[in-house]
């Protein structure tokens, strides 16, 4: 898997996109930054360097200081290239301590290459994996509006008939029991829905469904929930459903695993985008892995990823965890093959 051979790889290689923003850092990048993966993805090079240096693809190395965590620098050579054919411009960063022993040229071009070819056919089948995920999305919804609700409401109405024609307190009880069924399924069949199609984002906004989105977890969970929406404007549909589609993720992650007394979601608008964050006051983790075993924490990235945008996450042990994405106003991934 092309994750996993960039995290091997021996190279402090770090992928960029055409903002000098980390997408993908390999192990011996945390290594070198002293950072976690999730604390490398969405940074900016001007936070990771000194100076704000300004790189350019070619031959020779380029010298470079790296700001450490505890405040401390050091000196280092980066190697620049333009990953050729890759239409969002990716630049990748070959990272060495200056002083070091050089890795081989011929080496590091050949995997960079990999990488290259292996990258792009990673970012199609993502792609085509959220393509996908929102036309099941909607074909479910449809078919369990248009078919399951309405054959146990059938259902319903046929057992109230039977009612009127019992007289036998155990038959009555037995029908209580039948219709108390039918009446939970149906409710989980409207959850089901709301979890596809959401009425109240499109009629009311993302701040309403993303209360209920809330709501949801309260319910299911005991847990204290609170909507912060800084919005001054609502977004636009398609963006509405980005934002919302990550919003599930991130919140159904509380659920299942942050052990969390409270979530707090934070709608807010920043530098021409949506800022999202979702934090909560739970167990929290040493570190957060978004590999391929974590398809969902994936998704989300690459969701990101595709409408120009970027995702992070933040953790420590006893003190929760925080979701933070930004996507650009306007943004749609229908454009690039993904249906709302």
């Amino acid at each position: 898997m092309y994750w996993q051979a960039f995290r091997a790889a021996p190279e402090a290689l770090i992928l960029c996109d055409a903002d000098g923003v980390v997408r993908l850092a390999s192990t011996a990048a945390e290594t070198l930054f002293r950072r976690e993966t999730a604390d490398l993805f969405g940074r900016s090079l001007g936070e990771l360097f000194a100076g704000r240096p300004v790189f350019a693809a070619g031959e020779e190395p380029s010298p470079a200081v790296v700001r450490l965590p505890d405040g401390g620098e050091l000196a280092v050579d980066v190697r620049v290239r333009t990953l050729e054919g890759d239409p969002s411009h990716m630049l990748a960063l070959a990272v060495e301590e200056r002083g070091s022993p050089g890795r081989s040229r011929a080496l590091l071009e050949q995997r960079i290459a990999r990488l290259t070819l292996t990258g792009q056919e990673q970012g199609e089948l993502l792609g085509d994996v959220i393509v996908t995920q929102e036309r099941e999305r909607a074909r479910i919804a449809a078919g369990v509006h248009d078919d399951s609700l309405q054959v146990i409401t059938a259902a319903t109405l046929r057992l109230q008939q039977l009612r009127r024609r019992l007289r036998d307190p155990d038959e009555l009880a037995i029908l209580d029991r039948l219709e108390a069924m039918l009446v939970q399924a149906a409710d989980r069949l409207r959850r089901l829905i709301f979890d596809f199609r959401p009425p109240r984002l499109a009629e009311e906004g993302l701040a309403a469904a993303t209360e209920d989105l809330l709501e949801d977890l309260a319910e299911q969970h005991a847990i204290g929930v609170r909507v912060d929406s800084r919005l001054t404007a609502e977004p636009a549909l398609p963006t509405r459903v980005l934002v919302f589609r990550m919003l599930q993720e991130a919140v159904a992650n509380v659920g299942k695993h942050a052990g969390a007394d409270r979530c707090t979601v934070i709608l807010g608008e920043e530098d021409g985008g949506y800022l999202v964050r979702v934090i909560d006051d739970g167990v929290g983790a040493e570190s957060l892995h978004t590999d391929p075993g974590h398809l969902g924490l994936l998704l989300m990235q690459e969701r990101a990823a595709l409408a120009g945008g970027w995702f992070r996450i933040s953790s420590l042990p006893g003190r929760g965890t925080t979701v933070t994405f930004w996507v650009p106003r306007g943004a749609d991934l229908e454009s690039k093959g993904t249906t709302s």
